[in-house]
């Protein structure tokens, strides 16, 4: 691959021309190696693939699939940790008009068989490391023809270099529409098995153009984006390609320590990176890194469930950048709404409990459970209506149908509107207890119980009680070397909450289960203690 050379820098006035030029993923790739081709577009490590690099490889993956047989439409399955190779392998299914289906690489072999075999995809590209779980399930995957491993030698199964090694760096001769299928992605399947969200090339571009408007720093010269996330979410995959769109460049974390993250911020020049507030808490404990130089570092994307107030002031006194958070789903192909960095500070008030207002051209209403509009202020079910919303869920038309009321996307969260356009979000639906009538969101409740000085982190769910239907149970991680009785966290909420909403029952964990992007899994929560009996009342 090419040496690094200085990039000349694109600027934002070029956006409208992308626009002109830009309807699939592959023209991303096309466009910035015609105007740019010896330009960093990934960097891994010491590897560099430049924009022609990335063109040249992903037409050889395209070429591979064609004259193997693979027709339009065919699943390509990526399986792997973050490395440069998912992007020539992502540009290269596009090119070929096929369908990139993302895997979680911490999903259990049973769980990869059923994503495998719900997408129906013909060819794996797996990381070494988890080629045994592929070979685990292969016996129960009739679609699936080919295996190749991405950093392989092809001793046993055929390397990713070796495979494209022979093919044309040309175009391939597929036609590619806006409205075909790019990226198929699996949600996380909180209730039964997870379903396959079609995103077409039109909603993953149009998702790139709609963080450039709140990203102008990815149009700076010599620009880069932060991929630590991994590269099978939405949204870690969106932040790359937005990079790509505006001709800057995607510098690839496999993992990394938050002094590792730190550091390569500084030293690459990121200019945007999404982390969670967890790693921002251990970030700025690090005793060096007010003596780092992070002037290029000009939004750091809060990945998650928001960010504790006091931690917020701690890190943009530290950092000296700015913060953001958004709210979307991968039904959506990413974030939906944004709060900036100018309403995401530790003094913004009430806004620093929003999720921001709509990206882009993306409308946001609340619904009531009779499906009509419901005033500012009242909470209901939010619903989307956007360019971006998914095709459907493959192969599940009564679940897409369900999911959709004329053309809005019903997201399953409820939420309200405040008077400036600002949407809340207070939980998921599901996640709603009803407890003696009464129905509560937890989110309400966790909001004031980390104001303890105790707690470092709550989850509150709701549990089977014979008496109300179900009960509260907050769960708390205690900051270290903090105690706190239930007594005591029971008291400290009778100042900011109604009795009925106030937990009766609390359990001390060291950490919660946890999805890839940080989110807590409370329905894991919820199955652990289904059984537990509450006391007595």
């Amino acid at each position: 691959m090419a040496d690094k050379m200085t990039s000349t820098g694109p600027s934002g006035r070029l956006t409208a021309e992308q626009e002109k030029f830009i309807h699939t993923l592959g023209d991303i790739v096309d466009f910035q190696s015609a105007r740019q081709p010896g330009n960093d577009a990934v960097v891994y490590g010491d590897r560099k693939m430049t924009f022609r690099d990335l063109q040249s490889v992903s037409n050889q993956f395209a070429n591979a699939l064609v004259s193997e047989g693979f027709e339009p439409g065919t699943r390509v399955a990526f399986l792997d940790r973050n490395s440069e190779w998912f992007f020539p392998i992502l540009f290269g299914t596009a090119k070929a008009n096929g369908t990139l289906v993302t895997v979680n690489f911490r999903l259990t072999p049973v769980e990869i068989s059923y994503i495998l075999g719900d997408s129906g995809a013909e060819i794996v590209c797996v990381g070494a490391e988890f080629l045994d779980n592929v070979k685990a399930c292969r016996k129960d995957l009739p679609t699936l023809r080919k295996i190749i491993v991405i950093d392989g030698d092809g001793a046993d199964n055929q390397g990713l270099a070796d495979w494209v090694a022979s093919q044309s760096e040309a175009a391939p001769a597929r036609k590619v529409s806006p409205e075909d299928t790019a990226v198929q992605m699996y949600t996380s399947g909180t209730t039964g098995h997870p379903k396959g969200v079609e995103l077409t090339h039109n909603c993953m571009t149009a998702a790139a153009v709609d963080g450039l408007t709140v990203w102008p720093a990815m149009f700076r010269e010599n620009a880069a984006v932060l991929g630590i996330m991994p590269l099978f979410h939405i949204a870690a995959a969106n932040l790359c390609i937005a990079s790509l769109y505006a001709g800057g460049r995607a510098e690839i974390m496999r993992d990394g320590t938050p002094e590792q993250i730190i550091r390569l911020i500084a030293e690459r020049g990121i200019a945007v990176a999404p982390l969670p507030a967890a790693v921002i808490h251990e970030i700025i404990k690090l005793p060096f890194v007010s003596d780092l130089d992070l002037s290029c570092l000009d939004t750091l994307l809060i990945a998650g469930s928001g960010i504790p107030v006091e931690l917020l002031r701690q890190a943009q006194l530290t950092l000296k950048c700015g913060f953001a958070l958004s709210y979307g789903m991968t039904e959506c192909c990413g974030g939906l709404t944004y709060l900036g960095p100018s309403d995401c500070t530790y003094d913004a008030g009430q806004k620093l409990q929003s999720a921001g207002k709509p990206l882009g051209d993306n409308q946001v209403r609340i619904l009531g459970p009779d499906g009509k509009e419901l005033p500012v202020g009242e909470t209901g079910e939010i619903a989307c209506l956007s360019r971006r919303v998914m095709k459907g869920y493959w192969n599940r038309p009564e679940a897409s149908a369900e999911a959709m009321q004329d053309g809005w996307y019903l997201s399953g969260d409820a939420g309200y509107l405040d008077e400036d356009g600002y949407l809340y979000v207070v939980d998921r639906i599901k996640d709603m207890v009803v407890s003696g009538g009464e129905n509560i969101y937890p989110v309400e409740i966790e909001n004031e119980l980390i104001k303890h000085p105790a707690v470092d982190d709550v989850a509150v769910i709701g549990v089977p009680d014979p008496k109300w239907g179900e009960s509260l149970l907050a769960c708390v991680v205690l900051s270290p070397g903090a105690e706190a009785t239930p007594a005591e966290l029971e008291q400290f909420l009778r100042g900011s909450l109604a009795g009925y909403k106030i937990p009766r029952r609390y359990d001390f964990v060291e950490s919660f289960p946890r999805n890839a992007t940080g989110k807590v899994l409370k329905r894991v929560m919820r199955d652990e203690r289904s059984q537990v009996q509450p006391a007595g009342e």
